[in-house]
């Protein structure tokens, strides 16, 4: 059985192997024996690659979605349907499980699967041999003979991460990605008003075990060289024992890396903070959101800018990098909270800043709290990344003028930041980096890292705004 699978993402900014696909195709290979599987990943296929693709007969096509890309992914389904009509087409991803069955509203798509995949992808595949009815497999969504569309239940999700096999990295041009990416966990224990982690995954928060991990570190080494490692976790200090526990593991192997992950300020101690520095940690993301403790307590943020700054100060001791990131328009925020937010950071400890305007999402508090008390100008998610400004909704106590005024001041900090577009001398910068990290013996290659990744930020950041 031949299985063909899209990431459109051919204008975002980073290149990034897509784990979502990887782990479908690892796991559906354990359960089946007689499939083959081709990825084509838009932000870095050739024109003679994409051709291929779309000239190559499959059984089933799984399209993954976000909503920055829903128009690219609308495009490449009815350019799959011209060529090939018969082929069935099932979406997945983040924005399927956020929007559900309006997913099918602009195609007329077979399937689609939301919240975790990995199961339900695979018993899909087991329907398509005539194994399975369509009715039986939780997280499912599909046209039935007259065209309505089912939706199953939803799938439990999988208790122990660590039953899941090593992602199908083979599948992918790893040599064409500058960093590695990695996935410890799923889901967030916290449940802030702004993010759809929680509608996702919900509140339970899933980790796998430091060995699991640092087997993949060790594999992806082994077989695609050194780079920048990179761990997508909402969180990856939510459990500060397992980081301790990680970072032991790489200094007891010599396991000489680079790694960056985004945590939160309030969950680290300076003895945490100089183990993860030991371990090659060498930037953090941090999610400040605001500087005002009104508006974090709005938030659900359960912490106050008191424990933020102190984190920020005992990874800045450590000799951590840490960019600070913060939000415009969320519960509570005026302009005046923004001009507060400015600011703390022109004040702060920060190596960098991003401000963003915030996005709602659906089945978020922040999306109740927008019809309970503010007004959208659109419901529209996949639309919020075309506005100019980006401005979805306002409220009364924070007027659209005044969120422009508010966009405008972080812009002329240097720190207004809504920018996802691919860039060559981002792309440049980061594939010298592993070139650099391959050839120099690893203190050096690091240092070397560092300051190229310093070059980046203070000449062509500024100077071109990339």
């Amino acid at each position: 059985m031949k299985i063909g699978f899209i990431f459109p993402n051919k204008d975002r900014r980073y290149k990034t192997v897509h784990l979502g696909l990887a782990y479908l195709a690892a796991f559906a290979r354990q359960q089946h024996d007689d499939l083959e599987f081709h990825v084509l990943d838009t932000r870095v296929a050739t024109k003679k690659e994409t051709n291929r693709f779309f000239n190559s007969s499959f059984d089933l096509i799984g399209i993954t979605v976000f909503s920055p890309v829903y128009y690219e992914v609308i495009n490449i389904f009815n350019c799959i349907k011209k060529i090939n009509p018969a082929v069935p087409v099932c979406f997945g991803g983040p924005y399927v499980t956020t929007i559900m069955e309006d997913i099918f509203k602009e195609t007329p798509a077979d399937f689609a699967v939301y919240g975790e995949g990995e199961i339900t992808f695979s018993e899909l595949i087991f329907h398509l041999k005539g194994e399975r009815s369509l009715e039986n497999i939780d997280g499912l969504m599909f046209r039935d003979n007259f065209g309505k569309i089912v939706i199953n239940k939803p799938r439990e999700q999988i208790r122990d991460l660590d039953i899941l096999p090593m992602p199908a990295y083979d599948l992918f041009p790893m040599e064409r990605y500058p960093l590695h990416r990695i996935v410890s966990s799923r889901g967030c224990p916290y449940s802030c008003s702004f993010c759809n982690s929680t509608s996702i995954w919900s509140v339970r928060w899933r980790k796998r075990s430091v060995s699991h991990i640092t087997e993949e570190i060790e594999f992806l080494i082994k077989n695609y060289g050194k780079k920048i490692f990179i761990f997508g976790d909402n969180t990856f200090n939510a459990d500060a024992k397992r980081v301790e526990e990680f970072c032991d593991n790489l200094i007891a192997k010599n396991t000489c890396i680079l790694w960056s992950a985004s945590i939160r300020a309030d969950g680290v101690t300076q003895y945490l903070a100089n183990k993860m520095k030991e371990s090659g940690c060498y930037n953090v993301a941090i999610g400040i959101e605001s500087a005002n403790n009104n508006v974090l307590k709005a938030m659900n943020k359960k912490t106050t800018i008191e424990e933020i700054n102190e984190g920020i100060r005992v990874l800045k001791k450590a000799g951590i990098e840490v960019l600070g990131q913060f939000v415009i328009g969320s519960p509570s925020d005026t302009l005046e909270t923004i001009k507060e937010s400015i600011e703390y950071a022109q004040k702060s400890e920060l190596d960098f800043v991003n401000f963003y305007t915030v996005l709602p999402f659906k089945g978020t508090p922040q999306w109740k709290y927008i019809l309970d008390s503010g007004h959208f100008y659109s419901q529209t998610i996949h639309e919020f990344h075309s506005l100019k400004p980006r401005i979805v909704f306002d409220t009364p106590e924070f007027q659209f003028t005044d969120r422009v005024r508010a966009i405008k001041l972080a812009t002329k900090a240097g720190y207004h930041s809504n920018k996802d577009k691919k860039n060559i001398w981002f792309d440049l910068m980061k594939n010298l980096s592993v070139i650099i990290q391959n050839i120099l013996p690893s203190a050096i290659g690091k240092r070397a890292f560092m300051f190229m990744k310093r070059i980046y930020r203070i000449r062509l950041v500024k100077k071109y705004n990339v």
